[in-house]
């Protein structure tokens, strides 16, 4: 699709894309060192898109999130700045700022989204950890798996009460809670977070939404789907550059019919997933996501993100197999974000559950 962009948007994406340095040579290469740090994103102003002018942050919306986190999922950016991002906002629904909202904004502290309890993905809006309320605190007792953020100062944490669920917020350093570092495939760590009655503080929903736990899977799950756009994106431009310089047989593989269609059903699949997000993202308040459509894009992303950077690696014949070439780290990073929160297969099932369709 092509995108009707405002010029404030069009300067946002165009800097994005110069930080992260992703039309440069061998941006995989350089990026193993010199990636965007959380503090130089905050210094950037990407973590506070979506928290309001009044609270620190430039009250943007999901587009300019979304314009950014592609460019971030291109560079192989492996900091968690999207679901730092939504982090921020979350903690920026009351009138009276959290505390440590500031440094949030800034990068100084690292505040991520812990929602996911199974590898297969779940209900989100019933999750397995309790919280039971004492007199000054709630206390949480449960596990959460493939939490971002192995450095995390606090943890945004689902967990259920009678009658719903609640939002709470865990410091790294609260008592009660252990954190077990996962080396995951991209080469970066996830953590899982257990909780044996550790101390948390409630975090309110945003007025404009009746579940804080499902306002923040959802973002969350746009977020993702809106990295791995970029990751598939910039797959796919590698490919067809190495398309058309790699000659065979005295021409270049690219002028080869069954290559040509291989490339065209890439893009194909490449456009579909970025007119869903951006749909999304124009129709939709960060805090009032349609519930049907954030699986939707999730889903969508994940699958055609894993086909693409597949297809990617088999078009470059051998050498997309060996590690002195990226093509093989975009597989490896949507491999990551694919699975991230549930992935196509349970967000088709999430998608089936709201929209009310049967087998």
């Amino acid at each position: 699709m092509e995108l009707h962009l405002t010029p404030e948007q069009v300067l946002l994406r165009d800097s994005a894309a110069r930080v992260v340095g992703v039309a440069g040579p061998k941006p995989a290469h350089r990026l193993r060192g010199g990636a965007p740090t959380l503090r130089a994103a905050g210094e950037l102003g990407w973590l506070g898109m979506l928290v309001a002018e009044t609270q620190g942050g430039h009250g943007l919306g999901i587009t300019e999130l979304a314009l950014v986190l592609e460019q971030t999922g291109r560079g192989l950016v492996s900091a968690p700045i999207g679901l730092a991002a939504v982090g921020a906002a979350a903690l920026a629904r009351t009138a009276v700022p959290h505390p440590v909202l500031s440094r949030v904004v800034t990068g100084e502290a690292l505040v991520v989204p812990a929602l996911e309890e199974r590898a297969h993905g779940g209900d989100p809006l019933k999750p397995a950890t309790r919280a039971v309320a004492e007199a000054a605190a709630v206390r949480l007792t449960g596990r959460k798996l493939f939490v971002c953020g192995a450095e995390a100062d606090g943890f945004l944490v689902s967990a259920s009460i009678p009658g719903g669920s609640i939002l709470c917020l865990v410091a790294r350093d609260a008592p009660g809670v252990s954190l077990e570092p996962v080396a995951a495939v991209d080469g970066g760590t996830l953590v899982t977070l257990d909780l044996a009655g550790a101390t948390a503080e409630p975090v309110p929903p945003h007025p404009s939404s009746q579940s804080a736990v499902d306002g923040l899977y959802n973002l969350s799950l746009v977020a993702l789907a809106a990295e791995l756009l970029g990751v598939m994106a910039q797959a796919q431009r590698i490919t067809l550059d190495y398309l058309r310089i790699r000659k065979q047989f005295g021409k270049p593989i690219g002028s080869f019919q069954a290559l040509q269609h291989q490339a065209a059903n890439m893009h194909l699949r490449t456009e579909a997933v970025r007119s869903l997000i951006f749909e999304i993202a124009a129709s939709s308040e960060p805090w009032r996501i349609d519930p049907a459509m954030a699986a939707a894009a999730k889903a969508k992303a994940s699958e055609d993100a894993l086909l693409v950077t597949k297809t990617c690696i088999q078009l470059h014949g051998a050498i997309g197999f060996t590690d002195e070439h990226d093509i093989g780290r975009y597989l490896k990073r949507a491999m990551v974000l694919s699975s991230l929160l549930g992935n196509a297969a349970a967000q088709r099932r999430r998608f089936a559950a709201l929209a009310g369709l049967t087998a």
